[in-house]
C-alpha cells in the first residue's frame, strides 16, 4: 500500500520531489488515510487532503482536467500579485533577495537573549560506555557504563555559526552574533567550561530568538516597502496580474458524487464543472461553497486548492494560499473580489492564523490605498475597476462573517 501528497516547494518545483509517500504493511487502508488526512488538518493543511491518493483506490490514475461552465469560458479574470516596483522595473516579490537580505542582522543588540540564559541551567550529562561484544545470552552486543567521562566539553563558536546559518545568510554576520552572544555570556560571570557544559541550550534558545527576531524584521521590512511604494498589490494595466486558468484538476473519478445546493439540484456559479463532494477537505467547505453559490449578489466562485493557483506573498517565506476566490456586483455596477483564507476553530489564534490574518489585512489595506505617482514613473496601474478584499475566517465563524464580506 502506498499514499503519495504534494508538498510545497520553496525552491523549484520538481514533480518527483514534490510527493511524500507511505509505505505500510499489514494495515487498513481507511485507518491509514484517515489517520493522514487527520494530521494534515490539525496542522493547517487541509487543502493538502484532497490530494492524499492511495495505489489500491479508483484516484491511482491521477488527476482528470476539469473546464470552465460554459458562460465563464471566455472571461478574462484577474487578480493582483505582491509586486517589487523599482520605477519601470515590476516583477513578483522575491522573498530572499527583497526581505530576508534588506535585514540588518549587524544592528541585532543579543543582550535579551544572554539575559534569558539561566546560570543554573543543567550541564549535559556526560558519561563512558564501554560495548563489547559476547559469544552467550541473549544478546550479542553488551553496552555498560563505566564511569562518567572526564572529557572537557568547549562551546565549538564554529558548529554555532553553521547551525544559524539557514537563518542568517552571511556566516560573518553569524559569527558575530555567536561571539557577541558568548562575550554577553562572560560579562555575567560564565566561565569557558560553564559555556561548554551548556553549549546545547544555548545553541537551542539562540536558534529560537534569531527566527523570533527574523519575523519581526521581516514584517518591518515589510511594512517599510509597501509603505514606500515599492511593495504594491494592485490589478496593473500591463498585463503584470495574475490570470485565473481556464481548466483545473480533480482527483474524483468519473461518476463520484456532485456536490449539490440546498434545494438538491447542481451548484450553478462556481467557476468550473462539476464540483464534486471529494473536492472538499470537510463539511465546512462544502457548507461554505453551497452558501457562497446561493447569494444573489455573487457572480461566480472558486476553491483555490493547487498550490500552482493564486498566492499571497508575505513577509515569512511561506506563501498564502487561500481556500475561496469570488466575484460579487455591488451597488452602481461596481465589482467587488473577495480573496478568503478559511481556518478551524482549533487553530484560532496560533502562530500561523495570526500572520495570515495580517498580511491579509495588510493587502486589503494596500490594495485600497490610491498608488503614489512618481516623477519619470509610468502609469501601469488602473484607476478604476473592482475592488479586493482580503480576509481569514474561522470556520465556526463563517454564517457571520461571510454575509459581511458579501456586502
Amino acid at each position: 500500500m502506498k499514499f503519495d501528497f504534494i508538498i510545497d516547494s520553496y525552491l523549484n518545483q520538481t514533480a518527483l520531489l514534490d510527493e511524500s509517500y507511505v509505505i505500510t504493511h499489514h494495515a487498513d487502508t481507511a485507518k491509514v488515510v484517515e489517520a493522514i488526512k487527520k494530521g494534515l488538518e490539525e496542522d493547517g493543511m487541509g487543502d493538502l487532503v484532497r490530494e492524499i491518493r492511495s495505489s489500491d483506490s479508483a484516484l491511482s490514475s491521477g488527476p482528470r482536467t476539469v473546464h470552465r461552465r460554459p458562460k465563464f469560458a471566455r472571461t478574462q479574470i484577474y487578480l493582483p500579485l505582491v509586486l517589487r516596483v523599482e520605477g519601470t522595473d515590476v516583477r513578483p516579490l522575491r522573498y530572499e533577495e527583497d526581505i530576508l537580505s534588506a535585514i540588518e542582522w549587524q544592528q541585532i543588540d543579543v543582550e535579551p537573549l544572554a539575559a534569558k540564559i539561566p546560570d543554573n541551567a543543567s550541564a549535559a550529562e556526560q558519561q563512558m560506555q564501554r560495548i563489547r561484544l559476547v559469544d552467550s545470552g541473549g544478546e550479542r552486543i553488551v553496552s555498560e557504563a563505566v564511569g562518567a567521562s572526564q572529557e572537557r566539553l568547549v562551546f565549538d563558536t564554529a558548529y554555532a555559526v553553521r547551525m544559524i546559518s539557514d537563518i542568517v545568510p552571511n556566516a560573518w554576520w553569524a559569527s558575530d552574533i555567536v561571539g557577541d552572544l558568548l562575550a554577553a555570556l562572560r560579562a555575567r560571570g560564565f566561565s569557558d567550561a560553564a559555556l561548554g557544559q551548556i553549549s546545547g541550550l544555548i545553541v537551542e534558545e539562540l536558534r529560537k530568538w534569531l527566527e523570533e527576531v527574523r519575523t519581526d524584521k521581516a514584517e518591518a521590512v515589510f511594512r517599510h516597502e509597501v509603505a514606500e511604494g515599492r511593495i504594491q498589490f494592485r490589478l496593473r494595466a500591463d498585463g503584470r496580474n495574475w490570470q485565473l486558468p481556464d481548466t483545473a484538476e480533480t482527483f474524483e473519478p468519473e461518476g463520484a458524487d456532485q456536490l449539490n445546493g440546498t434545494n438538491g439540484g447542481p451548484l450553478e456559479k462556481s467557476l468550473f464543472s462539476p464540483i464534486y463532494k471529494g473536492d472538499f477537505s470537510s463539511r465546512d467547505e462544502r457548507d461554505v461553497a453551497i452558501y457562497l453559490d446561493e447569494q444573489k449578489a455573487l457572480s461566480w466562485w472558486h476553491r483555490n486548492v493547487a498550490r500552482s493557483h493564486y498566492a499571497v506573498q508575505g513577509w515569512r517565506r511561506e506563501k498564502v494560499y487561500p481556500d475561496f476566490i469570488f466575484a460579487m456586483q455591488q451597488a452602481e455596477g461596481k465589482s467587488k473580489l473577495v480573496v478568503l483564507e478559511m481556518k478551524g476553530s482549533h487553530l484560532a489564534g496560533n502562530d500561523d492564523t495570526e500572520y495570515k490574518k495580517a498580511v491579509l489585512k495588510l493587502m486589503t489595506t494596500a490594495f485600497a490605498e490610491e498608488p503614489r505617482q512618481r516623477i519619470g514613473e509610468l502609469e501601469l496601474v488602473h484607476q478604476s475597476g473592482p475592488t479586493v478584499e482580503c480576509d481569514l475566517v474561522l470556520f465556526p465563524e463563517w454564517k457571520t462573517r461571510l454575509p459581511e464580506l458579501m456586502k
